[in-house]
């Protein structure tokens, strides 16, 4: 029945905004209605279930795993101001990503290592996306520098919450950026940087021992498989091993 509803306003409408209409079928049935106090709400989605929130001012976004057992692994995101719910939605990639960044990124906003992050997660397949924003086990983005006072120390600092979800309980992925991509004058060399070294945690490569020219390979295949053909085109030629560097992995030939 219900099933039968949401493709007939489909077909009437073709609207977005009923994307909210649907996470309102999905979660109604756990009791959660707009104007609900988030202390009441907390009772029914504790805060140790959170997959990522976000904290600015008077508004919390507060985003779950939801329903657990679906096969299309949505997510719920619902909206607080000034302690009380005003709307929720399914699967807002957007969202997940600033929480995300917010809590596991020392880069900040505004800057192009940062925008070449949130856009890499922004583009990646959906199932990728969700594996390694997990909070069990995620990928944490931290600075490298090779100049300046920073090249002989420096230090980032991660804080869990009392009450906060389960994090790193599976391990975490380092990811250091160095401060030399700041050579690129756009994103687009920097995402495929992100992408590749995104590629190496998707596909397990150092958990495997698979630390070698194929697992390099394997890695640009696979983000040309998402989509980066042409940032691995420009991160080659801006920041690529040079041919005849002993330390080289050579690229196979590929079909374009």
């Amino acid at each position: 029945m219900r099933n039968n509803y949401l493709l007939f306003v489909g077909m009437l409408l073709l609207s977005s905004s009923f994307a909210l209409a649907s996470a309102k079928d999905e979660v109604g049935i756990h009791g959660v209605f707009v104007g609900m106090p988030e202390n009441d709400f907390l009772k029914i989605y504790p805060q140790n279930q959170w997959r990522d929130f976000r904290h600015t001012g008077v508004n919390d976004w507060l985003t779950y795993n939801e329903p657990l057992n679906d096969p299309f692994h949505e997510v719920v995101t619902f909206y607080f101001e000034n302690d009380k719910l005003i709307q929720w939605k399914l699967n807002d990639r957007a969202e997940v990503i600033k929480e995300y960044l917010d809590e596991f990124c020392f880069y900040q906003d505004p800057s192009l290592i940062y925008q070449a992050i949130k856009d890499v997660l922004r583009r990646m397949p959906y199932k990728d996306f969700l594996n390694v924003t997990n909070r069990q086990r995620p990928i944490l983005f931290t600075e490298f520098y090779t100049e300046g006072t920073a090249r002989f120390a420096s230090s980032s600092e991660f804080i869990v919450n009392a009450g906060d979800s389960p994090c790193c309980k599976e391990g975490f992925t380092l990811i250091k950026l160095g401060m030399s991509l700041g050579l690129a004058k756009t994103p687009g060399p920097i995402e495929g940087v992100v992408a590749h070294e995104i590629a190496h945690r998707v596909l397990d490569s150092i958990r495997k021992g698979n630390v070698n020219c194929d697992a390099e390979r394997a890695a640009n295949a696979l983000i040309r498989k998402w989509g980066f053909k042409k940032e691995f085109k420009e991160a080659s030629k801006l920041f690529g091993q040079k041919k005849g560097d002993p330390a080289a992995c050579q690229e196979v030939s590929h079909k374009k």
